[in-house]
């Protein structure tokens, strides 16, 4: 842990070279719920995820949430609006307590000039996400709605900072978040999180799901 002027506890930056180049970001603590970009909006800041979990959406006209995805410890959320000047792409808001450290744009590109280890890990996250977006293309063709939202789920589950080996993990999400990721309907999702909920893989609550068997639901989304 780390201490702030004001004595405020912070925790510990990721590893890797991203961490020299935010060390001296201002650190913020959000609580669920707080947005830290809107689409369409120019915020004039990166931001690197400390802890905790951030949804990614993006809206329709008619206010229709789709979720993109999720961001946690070691993420950088911004980038390729400071990199590409435009607005950004999706609104990203905080699922649970979340610390977060912000530069303003011109220092993270002075920053990735001055360091190109920390350039080339931010390529590096950009040629990860476009390879995900491309395999879940692929999953909306392939795979059945049942076999997505396990997937989704693992995923999640494999990126919870507290998950104890074997242990349960409860996953801030909703039914009508799964759905919008998944890109299925709400009914679909609900028969597949009640199907895996027979089978012991899961538990469902208000606004959360806890994951029983990561390994099981790893079967499911084999279809």
């Amino acid at each position: 842990m780390a201490h702030g002027d004001d004595g405020t506890t912070h925790s510990e930056l990721p590893d890797g070279p991203l961490a020299a180049l935010f060390a001296t970001g201002r650190r913020v603590m959000l609580r669920p719920g707080a947005i830290v970009v809107s689409e369409g909006d120019d915020s004039g800041r990166v931001v690197l995820v400390i802890s905790g979990r951030l949804k990614v959406s993006s809206f329709s006209e008619e206010g229709r949430e789709t979720v993109l995805g999720f961001r946690g410890r070691g993420d950088l959320i911004g980038e390729l609006a400071a990199i590409d000047g435009k607005p950004h792409l999706a609104t990203v808001a905080a699922v649970e307590p979340t610390e977060i450290a912000t530069l303003t744009v011109d220092r993270f590109m002075d920053g990735l000039r001055d360091r190109p280890d920390a350039a080339l890990s931010v390529l590096r996250t950009v040629v990860a996400r476009l390879r995900d977006a491309d395999r879940k293309r692929a999953e909306f063709g392939e795979l059945p709605a049942d076999a997505r939202v396990a997937e989704r789920l693992v995923e999640l589950a494999a990126g919870a900072a507290d998950r104890a080996p074997g242990g349960p993990v409860e996953l801030a999400i909703t039914q009508a978040e799964i759905a919008g990721w998944v890109g299925c309907s709400r009914e679909a999702a609900n028969r597949a999180l009640n199907r895996f909920r027979a089978d012991g893989l899961v538990e469902i609550g208000r606004g959360r799901v806890v994951v029983l068997d990561v390994d099981g639901l790893r079967r499911a989304a084999l279809g």
